[in-house]
């Protein structure tokens, strides 16, 4: 085990869609540390972890972490740059907390964000389909097709179909935009969506079936600093969980689920000491739902509820009227998981390099008892839960916090399978087996 490592202070910027908030990818990373500094007792540090998606094809820049340490005037400390395409901003997380869980370094900034609105969103989705399997691209592939292959089998598996489909995302769009709409950070703060604006044949275009224009995030701006530090705080970072894929999801043995997102809640509940997830008391979630059919994906294979009941447990009934999601009793404020309080990466916004910070910072004002959406925060909260999804499911983080006057009893728990043998044998062994043969 390393050093413990802890959250000194957090910094979120507004997201924006209007693309006129911000005159540069510096000028939206300087607020984020602006903001952070605010509120932070550490403001001396080691290193900078800069996470950015594609700031080469999104602002036409490279050698992007060396300059914006030079901005922020950070320069002669290390500047360095993660990329995991949708999970960049928890990557980002992740690699500050080994810096310091190994005793090198005691303090790092580490900043997430993107800012995408100086493209239009067909070049955006150009852009961000390049993270999908080359054979898959070469045959028309984009992300939302790739996301609506898994939501079919999903559904399929479900045994919904037709418009019992359609009733499933139209609900769960208005219960983004209802939690969104209320939140002052929010991309889409003051614009609910009505469940009839689902329905609307105009507005919401066919994307890729089932999916259609209202089951998207948005293209937009936004960035989060957080800074981590080996100093106590009010929260600490409990455990870590990160995996990867198959490049192609064709390649995958079933599509109904993210072995990358299991793996990687597998390993983080282990290192966290947490044997049974829902028996967790004070938890709040932020669950990567960049297309809203991953949200109930995503409950499930994180092992909070099963698959068969995620969907009531989000959306209520199909039956009856949807209710306000501040009073869900499952996945409210007050409910066994709060989820994606937000309004999630739909209604938040998705600056894709800077969501997977933007979840784990809002899940820290949740445990500081400082959410921006007051309604939202959840009474006593003790263990925050995050997960964010790179690309189409290949190369996902999961990260829990925890308040460190939690009196939690670590689990027991089976360590999961953390060490690979590359598929490929070396040559000296193959030689060595071919002889043993004879």
């Amino acid at each position: 085990m390393g050093r413990e490592v802890y959250v000194a202070a957090v910094g979120l910027t507004k997201v924006d869609l209007t693309g006129r908030i911000f005159a540069s990818i510096f000028d939206l990373f300087s607020e984020a540390y602006r903001t952070a500094l605010l509120d932070s007792s550490v403001r001396t540090f080691d290193a900078v972890q800069v996470g950015i998606m594609d700031s080469e094809e999104f602002e036409n820049r490279a050698n992007i972490a060396t300059k914006i340490a030079d901005r922020l005037g950070l320069t002669g400390i290390p500047a360095v740059r993660t990329e995991t395409a949708s999970s960049t901003g928890a990557a980002a997380l992740h690699e500050a907390y080994y810096k310091i869980a190994s005793g090198e370094f005691d303090s790092v900034l580490v900043l997430g964000g993107e800012r995408m609105k100086m493209v239009t969103t067909e070049v955006a989705t150009a852009i961000m389909s390049k993270t999908v399997d080359p054979e898959e691209r070469r045959f028309g592939f984009t992300m939302p097709a790739l996301i609506a292959l898994i939501t079919q089998a999903w559904f399929r598996e479900r045994r919904l179909s037709g418009r019992a489909v359609s009733d499933v995302l139209a609900r769960l769009m208005f219960r983004a935009h209802s939690l969104g709409a209320r939140n002052p950070l929010a991309a889409f703060y003051g614009r609910a969506e009505p469940l009839d604006a689902y329905y609307d044949a105009d507005r919401n275009l066919p994307v890729a079936t089932p999916l259609m224009r209202k089951d998207c995030s948005p293209i937009c701006d936004g960035a989060a600093a957080l800074i981590l530090t080996a100093k106590p705080q009010a929260v600490r970072v409990a455990g870590l969980g990160s995996a990867t894929e198959t490049s192609s999801i064709l390649d995958r043995s079933a599509l109904t689920s993210l072995d990358a997102t299991r793996q990687a809640a597998r390993i983080a509940y282990w290192r966290a000491g947490i044997a049974n997830p829902r028996a967790l008391e004070g938890l709040v979630i932020e669950a990567h739902d960049a297309f809203n059919s991953l949200l109930p994906i995503g409950l499930a294979d994180l092992g909070l509820i099963d698959a068969e009941d995620a969907v009531e447990a989000l959306v209520g009934d199909l039956r009856r009227d949807p209710i306000d999601p501040l009073r869900n009793p499952i996945t409210g404020p007050r409910g066994r998981i709060p989820t994606n309080l937000s309004g999630g990466l739909k209604a938040r916004g998705h600056p894709v390099g800077g969501t997977g910070l933007f979840q784990i910072s809002e899940n820290y004002l949740q445990l500081t008892d400082r959410f921006p959406h007051r309604e939202a925060q959840v009474p006593s909260p003790r263990v925050g839960l995050s997960h964010s999804i790179g690309g189409p499911g290949n190369n996902n983080y999961v990260t829990i916090l925890e308040r460190t006057d939690s009196r939690r009893r670590r689990d027991s728990v089976t360590p999961p399978r953390v060490h690979f043998e590359s598929v490929r044998r070396r040559p000296e062994r193959e030689a060595k087996g071919a002889v043993l043969k004879r």
